[in-house]
């Protein structure tokens, strides 16, 4: 049986036309070798064949940091989900390493990448998956227990009409700083709006280690020096989808409240805007986060609580 779903999953629309036939073409215009486009590709259809193994609670509590982001990305008659799912699959890939600092894939090209997916991918998923070995995208739940409550929460709200819920954080150990050998030095940025630490650093959103402004931010909320992380959306903490849980976890434990274009992620209150969603701007976050439109009235609270401080 196993053999069987396995050869189902390589003949896959997804697999078959997808990735060894619409991608390489598209990355190839986009400037990459035929090296580095086999090793995108590669990694595109692990990433999928982690996702079709997912319960469904799971894969949607998952995708669920990635909708906001996915609010104006085509096909727009698309599900959210699956828009977000397209974002954990291909554009969290090693697609982002070809892209970020300056790489040659560029904006529009993800863009064309990411709308050409959508329906293959949708596909894939309805189907059986085969049985993946490491999956990195599992169990997560279990190592960032407060983080996955949170998402958890928010998730649940996204499917609903409420705006705003209190919820009880699971009891967990508190999680420390990343240690020395997890940090690195990356390119200073200054057209990304980053508020909570006052600077911002150019890197590949999927790089597992952390960055001197991602560390400064941590070590604020960790000394007491700040309560409030405002990011233009949760990939802005990370696209590796154990990192950006594992530093949510580490600001959730510390009593910090995240706050993005459309959610507010706290340690006892969970909130989202009312859809439209407003689509993140990471070079004008000010701009953004003066969008009072479909907040409810916490979250309106905290929004312009930190708007007084700019």
């Amino acid at each position: 049986m196993a053999a069987t779903i396995e050869s189902s999953v390589n003949d896959s629309v997804f697999v078959r036309e997808f990735c060894h036939g619409v991608l390489p073409g598209l990355l190839a215009r986009a400037g990459l070798s035929e090296g580095d486009a086999q090793s995108v590709t590669v990694d595109v259809i692990r990433r999928a064949r982690m996702l079709t193994v997912l319960p469904v609670d799971y894969f949607d509590v998952l995708v669920t940091p990635f909708i906001e982001e996915v609010s104006q990305h085509r096909p727009l008659p698309a599900p959210a989900w699956l828009r977000a799912a397209v974002v954990v699959a291909v554009r969290n890939s090693r697609l982002e390493d070809f892209h970020a600092v300056g790489g040659p894939v560029r904006a529009a090209d993800i863009a064309a990448i990411t709308e050409a997916a959508t329906d293959p991918l949708g596909q894939l998923l309805k189907g059986p998956g085969a049985p993946v070995s490491n999956n990195t995208l599992a169990r997560l739940d279990a190592r960032y227990p407060r983080a996955w409550a949170c998402l958890t929460v928010l998730s649940d709200l996204m499917a609903s009409d409420n705006a705003e819920r209190a919820y009880t954080m699971p009891q967990a150990p508190v999680p420390g700083l990343p240690d020395s050998h997890e940090a690195f030095h990356a390119e200073q940025a200054t057209s990304v709006e980053t508020l909570a630490s006052g600077q911002g650093v150019v890197a590949s959103g999927v790089d597992p280690r952390f960055d001197q402004a991602l560390l400064a931010m941590m070590q604020q909320i960790k000394d007491g020096n700040a309560t409030v992380v405002p990011v233009s959306a949760l990939s802005r903490l990370s696209r590796n989808s154990d990192k950006q849980l594992r530093v949510l976890e580490f600001l959730l434990a510390h009593g910090a409240t995240v706050l993005t274009t459309n959610y507010l992620l706290g340690p006892d209150m969970v909130a989202v805007r009312a859809r439209p969603l407003v689509k993140p701007d990471s070079y004008s976050l000010r701009r953004t986060m003066k969008q009072l439109r479909g907040l409810g009235p916490t979250h309106t609270g905290w929004v312009k609580a930190i708007r007084q401080q700019w």
